[in-house]
């Protein structure tokens, strides 16, 4: 039988390694990355969404130099310079999504993607990370070399990519019914219709008193897959054939000038 004073010494020696354990820093795993020679290619969808809450999907495919996928669990790492997007997520079948979330603020969204490669250590973190800086999960901040495993691919958010549009009123003369609808047609640069893209409807007088409303109230119209936002302009004016007032009906976007369309209402 061991004597009380060597028992209280084991026991404390017990306690004092318990605490050292407690207080060890947890070791965290080196998460699993592409190797080297992968290839990361992104695909968002859709390609442009509202500044406000607008969502694309961005699917990466990463393949390694042999032509296979990746092993499941690969973490890819994102970034984005407008709007927010998932810092990370794990591959399956070679394949991994994401949600870029817009944040009120228009422009182009350029996304990158890594997963291993060359990497360099920075000497310090930047205070305000650029595109070619991702925080990895383990705390580190590592500036990635032009050769390594990396995709990217462009969002447009907001109004940045509307560059034309046209304002029909139908009919162009309001005599009876004592309305007309008023359609913007909203299009890019190639000419091509752009959906979600708020506009907000005018009515001004031309000659007259205003005695006409807009079904909208001024409150923004979006786009539709045709990029076309409507309205429905309205009179209480009294039917007069000898008389003619005009009224002119603007489309506002987010930038640019109005464009406008007149109304003739007899």
């Amino acid at each position: 039988m061991k004597p009380r004073g060597a028992l209280r010494r084991i026991a404390t020696a017990g306690t004092g390694l318990l605490v050292l354990a407690l207080t060890l820093p947890m070791c965290t795993g080196v998460p699993l990355t592409a190797p080297s020679g992968s290839s990361i290619t992104l695909f968002p969808n859709p390609g442009f969404i509202p500044a406000n809450g607008g969502v694309s999907v961005i699917t990466a495919t990463v393949i390694e130099k042999a032509g296979t996928p990746v092993p499941n669990g690969t973490v890819v790492f994102f970034l984005t310079d407008l709007g927010t997007i998932d810092r990370e997520a794990r591959t399956k079948d070679g394949i991994v999504r994401v949600n870029l979330v817009s944040d009120s603020r228009s422009g182009t969204a350029h996304v990158t993607a890594f997963s291993g490669g060359v990497a360099v250590p920075q000497a310090s973190p930047s205070a305000t990370p650029t595109p070619q800086t991702v925080r990895l999960s383990l705390g580190i901040d590592t500036a990635y070399a032009d050769d390594a495993n990396s995709g990217t691919a462009t969002v447009v958010i907001g109004s940045a990519n509307p560059a034309h549009v046209i304002v029909q009123a139908n009919p162009a003369r309001i005599t009876t019914p004592r309305s007309a609808l008023i359609t913007a047609n909203v299009f890019d640069k190639d000419g091509n219709p752009v959906a979600n893209v708020p506009v907000i409807f005018k009515v001004a007088p031309v000659t007259g008193i205003l005695q006409e409303t807009l079904d909208s109230g001024s409150v923004p119209v979006f786009t539709d897959t045709n990029g076309q936002a409507f309205d429905t302009l309205r009179t209480r004016a009294l039917f007069d054939p000898t008389l003619q007032k005009t009224v002119e009906v603007s489309a506002n976007l987010p930038v640019g000038d109005p464009v406008a369309v007149t109304v003739f209402i007899n």
